[in-house]
Protein backbone atom coordinates (compact mmCIF):
# COMPACT_ATOMS: atom_id res chain seq x y z
CA UNK A 1 0.00 0.00 0.00
CA UNK A 2 1.57 3.15 -1.12
CA UNK A 3 2.13 5.69 1.92
CA UNK A 4 0.96 9.31 1.71
CA UNK A 5 4.04 11.33 2.32
CA UNK A 6 2.18 14.94 1.81
CA UNK A 7 3.42 18.04 3.91
CA UNK A 8 1.00 18.94 6.52
CA UNK A 9 0.53 22.92 6.73
CA UNK A 10 -1.76 24.96 8.81
CA UNK A 11 -5.37 25.33 7.10
CA UNK A 12 -5.39 29.14 7.18
CA UNK A 13 -1.29 29.61 6.57
CA UNK A 14 -1.73 27.02 3.00
CA UNK A 15 -4.68 29.52 2.09
CA UNK A 16 -2.51 32.63 2.47
CA UNK A 17 0.52 31.29 0.12
CA UNK A 18 -1.90 30.14 -2.32
CA UNK A 19 -3.25 33.92 -2.46
CA UNK A 20 0.30 35.36 -1.96
CA UNK A 21 1.03 33.91 -4.82
CA UNK A 22 -1.95 34.28 -7.32
CA UNK A 23 -1.60 38.05 -6.40
CA UNK A 24 1.92 38.14 -7.36
CA UNK A 25 0.92 36.76 -10.42
CA UNK A 26 -1.71 39.62 -11.05
CA UNK A 27 0.80 41.86 -10.19
CA UNK A 28 3.30 40.91 -12.61
CA UNK A 29 1.13 41.05 -15.01
CA UNK A 30 -0.04 44.68 -14.45
CA UNK A 31 3.26 46.19 -13.80
CA UNK A 32 3.86 44.71 -17.82
CA UNK A 33 0.80 45.59 -18.91
CA UNK A 34 1.54 49.41 -17.30
CA UNK A 35 4.84 49.62 -18.36
CA UNK A 36 3.53 49.05 -22.20
CA UNK A 37 0.37 51.48 -22.27
CA UNK A 38 1.44 54.50 -19.70
CA UNK A 39 4.76 54.21 -17.28
CA UNK A 40 6.94 56.58 -18.57
CA UNK A 41 5.05 57.38 -21.70
CA UNK A 42 4.64 61.52 -20.58
CA UNK A 43 7.45 63.26 -21.31
CA UNK A 44 7.64 66.49 -19.89
CA UNK A 45 9.21 69.60 -22.53
CA UNK A 46 10.15 72.56 -21.62
CA UNK A 47 7.94 75.76 -22.94
CA UNK A 48 10.52 78.23 -22.21
CA UNK A 49 13.19 78.28 -19.81
CA UNK A 50 16.40 80.38 -19.54
CA UNK A 51 20.34 80.89 -18.41
CA UNK A 52 21.87 83.17 -16.30
CA UNK A 53 25.53 82.99 -16.46
CA UNK A 54 28.07 85.77 -15.32
CA UNK A 55 31.95 85.88 -16.06
CA UNK A 56 34.30 87.97 -14.22
CA UNK A 57 38.63 89.09 -14.94
CA UNK A 58 40.42 91.60 -13.27
CA UNK A 59 44.16 92.26 -13.30
CA UNK A 60 45.30 94.20 -10.32
CA UNK A 61 48.43 97.08 -10.91
CA UNK A 62 50.67 97.61 -8.16
CA UNK A 63 52.60 101.02 -7.36
CA UNK A 64 56.00 101.14 -7.80
CA UNK A 65 58.32 98.87 -4.87
CA UNK A 66 61.50 96.63 -4.76
CA UNK A 67 59.49 93.30 -3.78
CA UNK A 68 57.11 92.55 -5.85
CA UNK A 69 55.95 92.52 -9.14
CA UNK A 70 53.10 91.56 -10.87
CA UNK A 71 54.92 88.57 -12.12
CA UNK A 72 56.63 86.76 -8.83
CA UNK A 73 52.77 87.16 -6.61
CA UNK A 74 51.93 83.66 -5.51
CA UNK A 75 48.45 83.48 -5.02
CA UNK A 76 46.58 85.06 -7.64
CA UNK A 77 43.60 86.49 -5.34
CA UNK A 78 45.68 87.91 -2.65
CA UNK A 79 47.57 91.23 -2.62
CA UNK A 80 49.85 93.54 0.03
CA UNK A 81 47.24 96.38 0.65
CA UNK A 82 49.58 99.04 0.98
CA UNK A 83 50.89 97.79 -2.71
CA UNK A 84 47.99 98.26 -4.93
CA UNK A 85 47.18 101.03 -6.90
CA UNK A 86 44.26 100.03 -9.23
CA UNK A 87 41.62 97.25 -10.73
CA UNK A 88 41.12 96.69 -14.28
CA UNK A 89 38.01 94.62 -14.77
CA UNK A 90 35.75 93.17 -16.98
CA UNK A 91 32.10 91.86 -15.97
CA UNK A 92 30.39 89.77 -18.70
CA UNK A 93 26.35 88.50 -18.27
CA UNK A 94 24.54 86.02 -20.73
CA UNK A 95 21.28 85.50 -20.63
CA UNK A 96 20.72 82.57 -22.96
CA UNK A 97 16.63 80.77 -23.46
CA UNK A 98 15.87 77.94 -25.69
CA UNK A 99 13.37 80.05 -27.96
CA UNK A 100 12.96 84.55 -28.86
CA UNK A 101 11.37 86.60 -27.30
CA UNK A 102 10.60 90.15 -27.41
CA UNK A 103 12.48 91.71 -24.20
CA UNK A 104 13.34 94.24 -22.26
CA UNK A 105 16.55 94.60 -20.07
CA UNK A 106 18.48 97.24 -17.42
CA UNK A 107 21.60 96.86 -15.59
CA UNK A 108 24.14 99.42 -14.01
CA UNK A 109 27.18 98.67 -12.48
CA UNK A 110 27.41 100.18 -8.79
CA UNK A 111 30.43 100.36 -5.85
CA UNK A 112 29.94 99.75 -2.08
CA UNK A 113 32.59 100.47 0.32
CA UNK A 114 31.83 99.22 3.71
CA UNK A 115 33.92 99.96 7.28
CA UNK A 116 33.46 97.22 9.72
CA UNK A 117 34.67 97.64 13.60
CA UNK A 118 34.76 94.38 15.14
CA UNK A 119 33.41 94.83 19.14
CA UNK A 120 33.00 92.13 21.70
CA UNK A 121 32.84 89.48 18.86
CA UNK A 122 30.27 90.84 17.00
CA UNK A 123 30.62 93.07 13.76
CA UNK A 124 29.46 97.21 13.83
CA UNK A 125 28.81 99.23 10.45
CA UNK A 126 31.07 102.03 10.86
CA UNK A 127 29.92 103.84 7.15
CA UNK A 128 28.92 102.83 3.78
CA UNK A 129 30.19 104.54 0.76
CA UNK A 130 28.45 104.17 -3.00
CA UNK A 131 30.11 104.82 -6.41
CA UNK A 132 28.37 104.04 -9.84
CA UNK A 133 30.52 102.57 -11.90
CA UNK A 134 28.90 102.47 -14.85
CA UNK A 135 25.18 104.12 -15.21
CA UNK A 136 21.99 102.82 -16.28
CA UNK A 137 21.23 101.75 -19.42
CA UNK A 138 18.13 99.87 -21.03
CA UNK A 139 17.49 98.34 -23.96
CA UNK A 140 15.08 96.26 -25.86
CA UNK A 141 15.67 93.30 -27.94
CA UNK A 142 14.12 90.00 -30.06
CA UNK A 143 15.78 87.22 -29.40
CA UNK A 144 16.92 84.35 -27.07
CA UNK A 145 20.01 85.36 -25.96
CA UNK A 146 21.41 88.88 -23.97
CA UNK A 147 24.95 89.47 -23.53
CA UNK A 148 26.58 91.96 -21.68
CA UNK A 149 30.30 93.08 -21.56
CA UNK A 150 31.36 95.86 -19.49
CA UNK A 151 35.09 97.06 -18.78
CA UNK A 152 35.90 99.28 -16.30
CA UNK A 153 39.10 100.79 -14.06
CA UNK A 154 39.08 101.06 -10.10
CA UNK A 155 41.15 103.49 -8.16
CA UNK A 156 41.34 101.14 -5.29
CA UNK A 157 44.95 103.33 -4.04
CA UNK A 158 42.51 106.15 -2.98
CA UNK A 159 40.00 104.40 -0.62
CA UNK A 160 43.06 102.21 0.84
CA UNK A 161 44.41 105.95 1.39
CA UNK A 162 40.78 107.26 2.85
CA UNK A 163 40.46 104.08 5.10
CA UNK A 164 44.21 104.03 6.31
CA UNK A 165 44.28 107.95 7.01
CA UNK A 166 40.42 107.18 9.31
CA UNK A 167 42.28 104.59 10.92
CA UNK A 168 45.39 106.54 12.71
CA UNK A 169 42.54 109.92 12.82
CA UNK A 170 40.33 107.54 15.14
CA UNK A 171 42.84 105.18 16.17
CA UNK A 172 40.58 102.27 15.64
CA UNK A 173 41.53 99.04 13.44
CA UNK A 174 38.59 98.37 10.95
CA UNK A 175 37.59 95.82 8.54
CA UNK A 176 36.58 97.35 5.26
CA UNK A 177 34.86 95.43 1.79
CA UNK A 178 34.61 96.85 -1.31
CA UNK A 179 32.13 95.48 -3.69
CA UNK A 180 31.61 95.51 -7.05
CA UNK A 181 28.19 94.41 -7.98
CA UNK A 182 26.11 94.36 -11.79
CA UNK A 183 22.66 94.48 -11.16
CA UNK A 184 20.64 93.12 -14.41
CA UNK A 185 16.57 92.62 -14.41
CA UNK A 186 15.28 91.42 -17.79
CA UNK A 187 11.49 91.29 -18.89
CA UNK A 188 9.55 89.44 -21.10
CA UNK A 189 5.97 87.89 -21.57
CA UNK A 190 4.64 84.35 -21.63
CA UNK A 191 1.00 83.64 -22.07
CA UNK A 192 -0.50 86.86 -21.22
CA UNK A 193 2.07 87.45 -17.70
CA UNK A 194 5.21 89.17 -17.44
CA UNK A 195 8.41 87.07 -16.78
CA UNK A 196 10.87 89.22 -14.37
CA UNK A 197 14.77 87.65 -13.91
CA UNK A 198 16.69 89.76 -11.59
CA UNK A 199 20.12 89.02 -11.65
CA UNK A 200 22.96 90.69 -9.31
CA UNK A 201 26.48 89.00 -9.24
CA UNK A 202 29.30 90.56 -7.37
CA UNK A 203 32.80 90.87 -7.66
CA UNK A 204 34.32 91.79 -4.05
CA UNK A 205 37.75 93.43 -2.97
CA UNK A 206 37.99 92.30 1.06
CA UNK A 207 40.64 95.12 1.96
CA UNK A 208 42.11 94.05 5.09
CA UNK A 209 45.21 96.42 6.77
CA UNK A 210 47.89 93.88 5.36
CA UNK A 211 46.21 92.12 2.79
CA UNK A 212 43.51 92.19 0.06
CA UNK A 213 41.65 89.51 -0.78
CA UNK A 214 39.83 89.37 -3.94
CA UNK A 215 36.68 86.96 -4.96
CA UNK A 216 33.24 86.72 -6.01
CA UNK A 217 29.87 85.28 -3.96
CA UNK A 218 28.21 84.39 -7.15
CA UNK A 219 28.09 81.18 -7.96
CA UNK A 220 26.91 79.95 -11.48
CA UNK A 221 24.67 76.93 -12.24
CA UNK A 222 24.07 74.60 -15.48
CA UNK A 223 20.32 73.79 -13.82
CA UNK A 224 17.96 76.41 -16.05
CA UNK A 225 14.87 78.34 -14.79
CA UNK A 226 12.22 77.40 -16.34
CA UNK A 227 9.03 79.01 -16.36
CA UNK A 228 6.56 75.96 -17.85
CA UNK A 229 6.39 72.86 -19.36
CA UNK A 230 3.88 70.75 -21.18
CA UNK A 231 3.79 67.12 -21.36
CA UNK A 232 4.44 65.04 -24.54
CA UNK A 233 2.82 61.20 -25.02
CA UNK A 234 4.99 58.67 -26.31
CA UNK A 235 4.02 54.99 -27.25
CA UNK A 236 5.14 52.63 -24.62
CA UNK A 237 7.05 49.81 -25.04
CA UNK A 238 8.18 46.91 -22.65
CA UNK A 239 12.11 44.94 -22.89
CA UNK A 240 12.69 41.63 -23.76
CA UNK A 241 13.94 41.38 -19.91
CA UNK A 242 10.94 42.56 -18.66
CA UNK A 243 9.58 39.42 -20.72
CA UNK A 244 11.18 36.80 -19.26
CA UNK A 245 10.87 38.79 -15.79
CA UNK A 246 7.58 38.46 -15.82
CA UNK A 247 6.71 35.07 -17.82
CA UNK A 248 9.55 33.64 -15.03
CA UNK A 249 7.62 34.94 -12.29
CA UNK A 250 4.61 33.44 -13.82
CA UNK A 251 5.97 30.01 -14.07
CA UNK A 252 7.61 29.88 -11.00
CA UNK A 253 4.15 31.29 -8.69
CA UNK A 254 2.21 28.56 -10.69
CA UNK A 255 4.20 25.69 -9.88
CA UNK A 256 4.45 27.19 -6.22
CA UNK A 257 0.58 26.80 -6.46
CA UNK A 258 0.20 23.38 -7.95
CA UNK A 259 2.89 21.97 -5.18
CA UNK A 260 0.88 23.34 -2.50
CA UNK A 261 -2.01 21.88 -4.32
CA UNK A 262 -1.55 18.35 -4.66
CA UNK A 263 1.82 17.79 -2.45
CA UNK A 264 0.54 19.27 0.32
CA UNK A 265 -2.62 18.77 3.67
CA UNK A 266 -4.52 20.62 5.88
CA UNK A 267 -3.57 20.51 9.36
CA UNK A 268 -4.97 22.08 12.59
CA UNK A 269 -3.54 22.69 15.70
CA UNK A 270 -5.34 21.86 18.86
CA UNK A 271 -4.82 23.56 21.54
CA UNK A 272 -3.84 21.56 24.67
CA UNK A 273 -6.11 23.55 26.71
CA UNK A 274 -5.01 21.52 30.25
CA UNK A 275 -1.40 22.96 29.26
CA UNK A 276 -2.56 26.37 29.13
CA UNK A 277 -4.35 26.63 32.33
CA UNK A 278 -1.22 24.73 33.96
CA UNK A 279 0.95 27.33 32.83
CA UNK A 280 -1.29 30.51 33.69
CA UNK A 281 -1.58 28.74 37.23
CA UNK A 282 2.03 28.25 37.36
CA UNK A 283 2.85 31.91 36.18
CA UNK A 284 0.09 33.77 38.75
CA UNK A 285 1.74 32.53 41.78
CA UNK A 286 5.28 31.65 41.07
CA UNK A 287 6.81 32.81 44.49
CA UNK A 288 4.26 30.52 46.20
CA UNK A 289 4.82 26.93 44.60
CA UNK A 290 7.58 24.65 45.06
CA UNK A 291 7.41 21.94 43.17
CA UNK A 292 8.23 18.41 44.19
CA UNK A 293 8.97 14.97 42.42
CA UNK A 294 7.06 12.35 43.77
CA UNK A 295 3.31 12.34 44.38
CA UNK A 296 2.15 13.81 48.08
CA UNK A 297 1.11 11.14 50.13
CA UNK A 298 -2.22 11.51 51.58
CA UNK A 299 -2.84 8.00 53.28
CA UNK A 300 -3.47 8.98 57.26
CA UNK A 301 -3.98 12.20 56.50
CA UNK A 302 -7.55 14.29 56.78
CA UNK A 303 -8.14 15.03 52.97
CA UNK A 304 -9.69 18.32 51.36
CA UNK A 305 -10.68 18.76 48.01
CA UNK A 306 -11.13 22.27 47.30
CA UNK A 307 -12.94 23.02 43.66
CA UNK A 308 -11.46 26.47 42.83
CA UNK A 309 -7.59 27.54 42.93
CA UNK A 310 -8.40 30.06 44.29
CA UNK A 311 -8.84 28.30 47.66
CA UNK A 312 -5.72 27.00 47.38
CA UNK A 313 -4.03 30.54 47.23
CA UNK A 314 -6.09 31.73 50.22
CA UNK A 315 -5.13 28.99 52.29
CA UNK A 316 -1.85 28.99 51.54
CA UNK A 317 -1.89 32.74 52.88
CA UNK A 318 -3.68 31.91 55.84
CA UNK A 319 -1.56 29.29 57.08
CA UNK A 320 1.84 30.73 55.74
CA UNK A 321 2.36 27.59 54.03
CA UNK A 322 3.73 27.18 50.13
CA UNK A 323 2.37 25.48 47.69
CA UNK A 324 3.64 21.84 46.84
CA UNK A 325 3.20 20.94 43.19
CA UNK A 326 3.27 17.38 41.89
CA UNK A 327 2.95 16.90 38.07
CA UNK A 328 2.11 13.68 36.09
CA UNK A 329 3.05 14.63 32.55
CA UNK A 330 2.01 11.59 31.14
CA UNK A 331 -1.56 11.65 32.39
CA UNK A 332 -1.54 15.77 32.30
CA UNK A 333 -2.11 15.32 36.05
CA UNK A 334 -1.13 17.97 38.54
CA UNK A 335 -1.71 18.58 42.10
CA UNK A 336 -1.54 21.63 44.21
CA UNK A 337 -1.43 20.99 47.85
CA UNK A 338 -0.90 22.58 51.07
CA UNK A 339 -0.35 20.82 54.54
CA UNK A 340 -1.73 21.62 57.52
CA UNK A 341 -2.13 19.97 61.16
CA UNK A 342 -2.86 16.82 59.93
CA UNK A 343 -5.16 17.88 56.78
CA UNK A 344 -4.22 18.58 53.48
CA UNK A 345 -5.78 20.89 51.57
CA UNK A 346 -5.49 19.91 47.59
CA UNK A 347 -6.68 20.89 43.96
CA UNK A 348 -6.18 18.64 41.21
CA UNK A 349 -5.96 20.16 37.27
CA UNK A 350 -6.32 17.19 35.10
CA UNK A 351 -7.18 17.34 30.53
Amino acid sequence: MRKNNKIKIRKSLRTFYIIALILIIIVAWLTLYRTALYENNAVKKSIYEYRNKYFYTYNIQLVDNNFITADNIVDQDTYVTDLIASAPCNMTYTYSANNSRDMTYSYQITGKLEALYKKDGEDQKLFKMDDVIVPLKEANVTSDKIEINESFDLNLKDKIDMIIAFQAEHGMQINTKYTVLLEVITKTNFNGEEVINTYSPDLVFEIGSKTTKVYSNTKDTDKPTVVSKIEIQKAGSVSGIQKIIVTGVTIASVGLILFILFKTTNTNRVKNEYKAELNRLLKGCEEKIVEVSQKIETEGQNLVDVREFDEIIKVSEELFKPILFWNNEKEEESWFCVLGNNIIYRFILKR
